[in-house]
């Protein structure tokens, strides 16, 4: 390739703003679980640390605190889709983060097959945990231990069938490469 050559990717974005998504869905999902100021500040530092250094796990460990900020609460079901939606988020950031640069160019078409899988995932992911959030509540449930073990087989068989699927469309056609050669 020569200084004056370019490839046209259409519609993308900065690397960084993957992790800039990563750091707002992580201090918004906080804020939305009701997370007391400490564990907000705590969330927003991890997660930064995370954004500006893939390899250090932040953005994975501000989702593991989360979670424990969605423990300290009393069980609800808004608030247990707001986790399950921005842990998720924050997974698929995280990876993402870890394999893209951030002074890299991100087609959005190249995105498309993510963010489809993000989308099946949590639309089973979001009715398994309202079902068991709505199961009677009792000290030995191996209801919920049953559901949960048939959750958990279904979102595995899922994965593996979209993960397998050919993933062609997510690249563009080769175009041969244009040169400008007026400068010759």
């Amino acid at each position: 390739m020569r200084r004056n050559d370019t490839v046209s990717v259409g519609a993308a974005l900065p690397g960084y703003s993957l992790r800039a998504a990563a750091f707002a869905a992580a201090v918004v999902g906080a804020l939305l679980l009701g997370a007391p100021l400490g564990w907000v500040v705590v969330i927003a530092v991890v997660c930064a640390t995370g954004a500006l250094w893939a390899q250090t796990g932040g953005v994975w460990l501000a989702g593991a605190a989360l979670v424990i900020v969605l423990l300290l609460h009393d069980p609800h079901p808004g608030r247990t889709a707001v986790a399950l939606a921005v842990v998720h988020v924050l997974h698929v950031l995280a990876a993402l983060a870890a394999v893209i640069p951030m002074r890299a160019t991100v087609a959005l078409r190249a995105l498309a097959p993510t963010c489809i899988r993000f989308a099946w995932v949590q639309a089973i992911g979001q009715v398994i945990a309202l079902a068991v959030g709505l199961m009677p509540q009792s000290p030995a449930a191996p209801i919920a231990v049953l559901a949960g073990a048939g959750a958990a087989l279904l979102l595995a068989a899922v994965a593996g069938r979209m993960l397998r699927a050919q993933r062609t469309r997510a690249f563009s056609a080769a175009r041969p490469a244009q040169r400008d050669l007026s400068e010759r």
